[in-house]
């Protein structure tokens, strides 16, 4: 009678498996929400900062994030003030963005770069990430006024998708 209960259900749980794996992805003119909770940033010692081995704090940051493809290959990522270009893995997503500005003030030519690097992990509905903010200032010339400097920002999040929500925009 029951000749073959081992594929049956194996194929009950690999078809529950793809579902699961389904829900992670982000297909091309979709996009997901996530509510996140931050824990406390941490500065590189390239930033100049000397914190205070007392301070403590049990706050996190909270913040909404976005998450969207516009085609099979290309999947971006509204982070704090940024959107930034990225690639998916499976259920792991990473993005960069760059951005340099120059100038020339004077007698100077300064170059002000910020990078951003975000790491993220989707599984089901709950999402994992880590990331990683450089700035620098880089002058040449007359650089008295421009003093050069560089800090390294990292950060870890989790959180929650949120179900059910859709963006209202004006256009």
């Amino acid at each position: 009678m029951r000749k073959y209960p081992s594929r049956i259900f194996a194929a009950v749980a690999a078809a529950g498996l793809m579902a699961s794996l389904s829900a992670c992805q982000v297909k091309p003119g979709e996009y997901r929400i996530y509510k996140i909770t931050a824990l406390p940033e941490q500065q590189g010692a390239d930033c100049g900062a000397n914190p205070d081995p007392r301070d403590t704090t049990t706050f996190f940051g909270a913040e909404t994030i976005a998450l969207f493809a516009t085609d099979p290959d290309d999947y971006f990522l509204e982070f704090k003030e940024w959107v930034v270009i990225g690639e998916r893995s499976g259920t792991d997503y990473t993005f960069h963005g760059e951005t340099v500005a120059v100038d020339d003030p004077g007698d100077a030519t300064v170059t002000d770069r910020i990078t951003l690097d975000v790491a993220i992990s989707i599984k089901g509905y709950k999402i994992t990430g880590d990331y990683v903010s450089f700035t620098s200032k880089q002058c040449q010339g007359d650089c008295d006024a421009h003093p050069a400097f560089q800090c390294t920002v990292t950060g870890s999040f989790f959180g929650a998708e949120i179900k059910d929500v859709e963006l209202e925009r004006g256009v």
